[in-house]
């Protein structure tokens, strides 16, 4: 008898009986919310930053060497970072400032092939990134912009585990 009176309650009213169960709040598990192509994004996106965050550096002194630059980019885009070092050192220029990559997306991804990629969609924002005279500090006259905010689109691989920007495109004609 003591076993049913346990399972029963004898003092509770036909309303109870009929309320649904209390819901209850599993948090899940990482495995259960861990999705790897979402990883792989974020890595590239993580990556992509890094890169915007070399890029400056080099031009600042100009040089690649004491950057991260190369974990970061390689092919068209790591080339076209050296010439710009190069050109910079020829006229005696740096680049001061930094430029702010903002609103960084994922446009595309290919994860199932034998070298992955994605291509990432940014605004960037030059407004604060100058050329300037290495010997005065003063800015160098250079050609204007209309447009200092604008879409840079860029194509990532990764390579041994790791993603490189391997080239970008600037849309100085897709203000941001």
């Amino acid at each position: 008898m003591a076993i049913s009176a346990a399972c029963t309650s004898s003092s509770g009213s036909d309303n109870e009986k009929d309320k649904p169960p209390a819901p209850t709040t599993a948090i899940p598990s990482k495995a259960a919310t861990f999705d790897p192509s979402e990883q792989a994004k974020a890595d590239a996106l993580t990556a992509y930053k890094g890169y915007w965050t070399e890029l400056p550096k080099a031009f600042a002194v100009p040089a690649i060497e004491g950057t991260d630059l190369k974990r970061y980019a390689t092919a068209e885009a790591l080339n076209k970072a050296m010439e710009t070092v190069a050109n910079l050192k020829t006229n005696g220029r740096v680049m001061t400032g930094e430029p702010v990559v903002s609103n960084s997306t994922v446009t595309a991804a290919e994860l199932e092939k034998k070298t992955p990629n994605v291509s990432v969609s940014a605004c960037l924002d030059i407004s604060k990134w100058k050329i300037t005279d290495k010997r005065t500090g003063q800015p160098a006259p250079v050609a204007s912009s209309p447009v200092s905010k604008y879409v840079v689109t860029s194509l990532m691989e990764r390579w041994d585990g790791s993603w490189m920007v391997l080239k970008y495109e600037l849309h100085a004609d897709q203000p941001c």
